[in-house]
């Protein structure tokens, strides 16, 4: 860490003959033009330590040590430049933050320990909120000294619905949680709600595309467009990418069972509620095929949330702490989960006193988990989507060219 004596020279990891070699606190981040942001202000609300930055000696060994970095996105030595140059504008244009997995092997090579895995996650955050509709709840759902009123709002909505269409005296035996919100004002609260963050996600996603690929969406050329779509969700679903992570190598399959089982949970209860609006009995019975997928589910969904939640604490511990952004998504699928799981077994003990509490808190998790998605890490699904697209519609549209060129020439 750097001193914090505006008069000394701060250490910020430059060794010369085995001694610190300093710079003056004050002229530290002044790579930056009067009219641009510091380095220091634009990762002052991104990342634990910003200072980490300016030991950045830009040697390459970040680059160099990175199995994902490309030709065309040598991450991230070339975001650290941009970074220190205070040019925001370039870095939530730029794509190729978002190829990076986040696994720090970048971090485990740098010899001034200038973390720039952990700057990385900060652009990518940074880059979110540039890309929220409306930009101030991108802020509000990020920052911690807001969550207790996100979710005092929610548990206001939550005991609006029930006021409108439900009873706060549900059936005390057996439990059944459709007595207190039913099935259809519970569907119609989280289709709003669904319907919000549909469309936030959608003015997001194109201003993010515009930037990635330099022109809106409605122009992409549809068969290049279908290809870059193709070839990226085949990445994304065999998170291929993940095992040339070489720091922490269960990562992918910890991923996986957050990806899959998150996937599942979903299409499961679009459908659950499909057949009960046709007339299927509910609740399901404990060994009914579907409820027994969903519990499948969530167990991976909790033991892939443990793993990172474990890498995350071994980090802080070793001095590299993540920001909130990075803890909030896993915190809030594991409360999602686990009180999921708890509502279940209280219900089919049929102790009420417990059940209907744990099912509402359950509810209001969902709901701050639902319309925090386009601001919250979970964005990533998102903005990362469209980058691997990008990249390869502009790979299309290279190979293209060079065809064309190639006839011109034979012509």
């Amino acid at each position: 860490m750097p001193t914090t004596n505006p008069h000394l020279p701060a250490d910020y990891g430059w060794r010369f003959h085995g001694r610190p070699v300093g710079v003056l606190k004050d002229r530290s981040f002044t790579l930056t033009s009067d009219h641009q942001p510091s380095a220091a202000a634009l990762l002052s609300r991104y990342c634990a330590d910003g200072a980490s930055l300016i030991s950045c000696l830009q040697c390459g060994a970040c680059t160099a040590s990175c199995n994902l970095a490309e030709n065309r996105s040598l991450f991230p030595r070339r975001q650290m430049t941009f970074l220190q140059l205070g040019r925001a504008d370039i870095l939530a244009a730029d794509a190729s933050i978002w190829l990076c997995f986040n696994c720090t092997d970048c971090s485990s090579q740098c010899p001034v320990n200038a973390r720039p895995g952990r700057i990385m996650a900060a652009m990518r955050h940074m880059a979110v909120e540039h890309y929220s509709m409306p930009r101030f709840l991108g802020r509000i759902a990020n920052d911690p000294k807001t969550l207790p009123f996100v979710f005092l709002v929610s548990a206001l909505l939550l005991v609006l619905a029930i006021a409108a269409g439900g009873s706060f005296t549900p059936q005390a035996t057996p439990v059944r949680y459709a007595s207190m919100l039913p099935h259809l004002t519970l569907d119609l609260f989280f289709l709003a709600a669904g319907g919000f963050v549909t469309v936030t996600a959608l003015m997001g996603g194109a201003r993010a595309w515009k930037a990635f690929a330099g022109e809106p969406f409605w122009r992409a050329e549809v068969g290049r467009l279908v290809r870059g779509a193709r070839a990226a969700i085949r990445e994304i679903l065999t998170h291929r990418k993940f095992s040339e992570c070489e720091q922490f190598p269960l990562s992918r399959w910890a991923h996986l069972g957050v990806f899959y089982g998150f996937l599942a949970l979903l299409l499961l209860a679009g459908l659950v509620a499909m057949l009960i609006s046709f007339g299927l009995p509910y609740p399901l019975p404990v060994l009914h095929p579907l409820k027994v997928a969903g519990n499948l589910a969530g167990v991976l969904l909790i033991l892939g949330n443990v793993y990172f939640l474990q890498q995350r604490r071994r980090a802080s511990e070793d001095g590299d702490p993540s920001s909130w952004f990075d803890w909030a998504l896993l915190l809030e699928l594991l409360l999602m989960s686990v009180t999921g799981i708890l509502a279940e077994l209280f219900r089919y003990t049929d102790i009420a006193a417990l059940a209907y509490p744990t099912y509402f808190l359950h509810l209001v998790f969902v709901l701050v988990f639902l319309v925090s998605l386009p601001y919250s890490k979970f964005a990533h699904v998102v903005y990362r989507t469209l980058a691997l697209v990008a990249r390869r519609y502009e790979g299309c549209t290279e190979i293209a060219e060079a065809r064309l060129e190639n006839r011109s020439v034979a012509v």
